[in-house]
């Protein structure tokens, strides 16, 4: 019995170590991941952008190169809860009743519609709805004034999107709502301007290589045209493989944007997100029940008790175990006797010599194990009481029959 107590010990305490170790993974796997920071405090912050290009929750907020907090939410809201998109959407309002009222009968109404269309796609590509809540370390918000701007960056073609925020230098901290400060400057230069950019720099320069070409054919100069034509022509070959490139890199980040593709579906695809969400709730609530000693695990780690007798039983453990080491009670006497392993060894001779006696006939055992007359005998006797009962059966009388006689 006792030593059934200290194996269920052991094991509730090897439970207690996983279980321990597991929530401590866990904590570090979030902690890296997510940018969850358990212990310190961190001031809210909230901006409005027309396109986060991929950001996702966890991702750094960069204030001049240092990283200064971590994303925690990015969701689509309604365009209305943002004030300052109320005049875009009043230029809409006013562009869709001129479009509607345009006559397409009237010289030009062509050019108009399409003036107003284009005028309606800019104003779209400009309406903030997609609201951006972001934690930052205290110590920064110093840095940030009202004058900051927000833009979303990329390490690389296909990086991670990560905030990027300016240094304010106008003195005033940002507008405060409720519990968050909500920063209003947005810089929109990023990744797909410098590619439409690039784009339109080497097409121009295919235009100002053939001008270079017909120059210097006007020079009436073979050499020097056969010379620029070759040059041209390596340097077109390069502005083409260069275009290429960029256009394989602007597709790939499209295809990342719609989410296809296995990579554009992990970075795409809001299940992940919504799971991961989950998981992180489940967890804070069972933080928050172990904190608040609801549960077993809680008052395993909370209760003193568990603790104490965790102690009392390991001080008892010890005392054992030096009492064995000392040769103390039956347990120490069967480790350090050196009589009693004597003893055992005799028997174990003693037995094992019998064994040989046996097994080479002698003795009473030895011959009733190896004189096959005993099978024998006992086999005859065996046919001989079947037979008997066998007649004892077929005529009863015969035997069972008692006869009295006086004379």
């Amino acid at each position: 019995m006792e030593r059934k107590r200290q194996v269920a010990l052991a094991e509730i305490k090897l439970g207690i170590v996983v279980t321990v170790a597991l929530l401590l993974l866990a904590a570090l796997i979030l902690q890296q991941s997510w940018g969850v920071e358990w212990f310190a405090s961190t001031v809210k912050v909230v901006t409005y952008l027309p396109d986060v290009g991929g950001l996702k929750p966890g991702a750094p907020v960069w204030l001049a190169g240092i990283e200064v907090g971590k994303v925690r939410r990015v969701t689509i809201v309604p365009p209305e809860i943002y004030a300052g998109n109320e005049p875009l959407l009043r230029q809409l309002t006013d562009l869709h009743q001129q479009l509607d009222s345009l006559d397409m009968t009237a010289p030009k109404a062509k050019e108009t519609a399409s003036d107003l269309l284009d005028r309606m796609r800019t104003l779209k590509t400009e309406i903030r709805f997609v609201q951006v809540t972001l934690e930052i370390r205290p110590q920064f918000m110093n840095r940030i004034s009202k004058d900051s701007e927000v833009s979303i960056e990329s390490r690389g073609l296909i990086g991670d999107s990560f905030i990027e925020i300016t240094p304010g230098s106008y003195g005033v901290p940002p507008t405060k709502r409720d519990d968050y400060y909500v920063l209003e400057g947005v810089r929109t230069t990023g990744f797909r301007e410098i590619i439409t950019g690039a784009n339109d720099v080497m097409a121009n320069f295919g235009v100002l290589s053939e001008q270079v070409k017909d120059i210097a054919l006007k020079l009436n100069s073979e050499k020097i045209a056969g010379g620029v034509t070759a040059t041209m022509k390596e340097m077109q070959d390069t502005v083409r493989e260069a275009r290429n490139t960029f256009g394989r890199a602007s597709a790939l980040m499209e295809d990342m944007r719609q989410g296809q593709g296995s990579f554009g579906q992990f970075v795409s695809d809001p299940a992940l997100y919504r799971k991961l969400t989950e998981s992180l709730d489940k967890f804070n609530k069972t933080l928050e029940q172990i904190q608040t000693g609801n549960g077993t695990l809680a008052k395993l780690i909370n209760d003193p008790a568990v603790y104490d007798n965790a102690r009392e039983t390991l001080r008892k453990a010890d005392v054992m175990m030096d009492r064995i080491e000392k040769g103390e009670g039956t347990l120490g006497k069967l480790s350090k006797d050196e009589a009693l392993y004597q003893d055992t060894k005799d028997v174990m001779s003693k037995f094992a010599s019998l064994v040989d006696q046996i097994d080479k006939g002698e003795g009473t055992m030895g011959r009733l194990v190896k004189d096959p007359s005993l099978y024998n005998n006992l086999n005859q006797s065996t046919a001989e009481i079947t037979k008997l009962i066998y007649d004892l059966r077929q005529d009863p009388k015969k035997y069972l029959t008692i006869r009295f006689k006086l004379f």
